[in-house]
């Protein structure tokens, strides 16, 4: 399933906005029980949110859910949205293991329940607090369903995030370099290969400037993008796949390093630069990339 390019955030309670989503082409969805859901429905929400996942399912778009507060319904949420298809749990205001490892456990009784494999349901922490935002590292560590983490890239629409940190959002998004950066580290320290840029404040019709948090998200090392519009999808995809030009640079890069040691060396000179085995990683995951997502190698048909 992993890397997701993209993620859209869908009111739990909008059965009729699932039905339509594949127009859009998201990689995957995250139906919001938190919110997006007025209070006085969020439990009717629930039995929504599961049919939701189930057509989800069937058009072959991984469903996440994120659930309320831990402590404010967040654990009933679990148990009663969870059913086949279910991929994974976004949970807000993450602040500290004691949460993560009980909802590991509790996404391990219900993964038994629904007949699902054993640690199938992924954990994305959403680290919301100054708490939560220093310990990121610990929270990914507590549990290996943690294959990700959605951290803030950027915007000018002010959330729990500035709240907490008490900084005031500009369009340069420079006071929230740091933090960007932490997430990606932290994620990455603690075995979650997978994060997630939050690109959820920005104008909803400023496609530019989307396309400008995305790329600024993806250099930092996201691997993808948390959107709440359909039309930030088709950016965030193109962003976060390979160029055509890119999977022309790492095959060749291949190519290179392939005929360097039928020749006995371990490095070679490729387009100006000095290669090694050090590079080799890299190009294989951009080709792998490049494959799942459909892009050609330029130049070639």
């Amino acid at each position: 399933m992993w890397p997701l390019r993209s993620m859209l955030f869908i009111p739990a309670h909008k059965t009729d906005w699932v039905h339509r989503v594949d127009r859009f082409g998201p990689d995957s969805v995250v139906l919001d029980l938190e919110d997006a859901v007025p209070h006085h429905l969020k439990v009717a929400a629930r039995p929504q949110c599961r049919e939701a996942i189930g057509v989800l399912k069937s058009k072959g778009i991984p469903a996440f859910v994120r659930i309320n507060n831990w402590d404010e319904g967040g654990r009933d949420d679990v148990l009663a949205v969870a059913a086949a298809g279910f991929s994974g749990v976004m949970l807000p205001k993450a602040r500290d293991v004691g949460q993560i490892r009980e909802l590991d456990n509790i996404l391990a009784y219900v993964e038994g329940r629904e007949g699902l494999p054993l640690g199938s349901i992924a954990i994305m922490p959403l680290p919301e607090t100054a708490e939560g935002l220093a310990d990121a590292r610990h929270l990914v560590a507590a549990s290996r369903r943690c294959v990700t983490l959605a951290g803030i890239v950027g915007g000018v629409v002010e959330g729990d995030v500035a709240r907490a940190m008490g900084f005031r959002p500009t369009v340069e998004g420079t006071e929230q370099l740091y933090l960007a950066s932490k997430m990606v580290l932290d994620a990455r320290a603690g075995g979650a290969r997978w994060p997630m840029a939050s690109l959820i404040g920005t104008a909803l019709d400023d496609l530019d400037a989307v396309r400008r948090l995305a790329t600024r998200a993806r250099s930092l090392g996201f691997s993808g993008a948390i959107l709440i519009h359909p039309t930030h999808v088709a950016v965030a995809n193109a962003v976060f796949a390979p160029t055509p030009e890119e999977v022309d640079y790492y095959a060749g890069l291949i190519e290179a390093m392939a005929a360097a040691e039928a020749k006995g060396d371990a490095a070679v000179r490729y387009r100006g630069i000095m290669v090694d085995y050090a590079m080799l990683p890299r190009a294989h995951d951009v080709l792998r990339e490049a494959e799942r997502f459909g892009v050609p190698r330029a130049g070639r048909s």
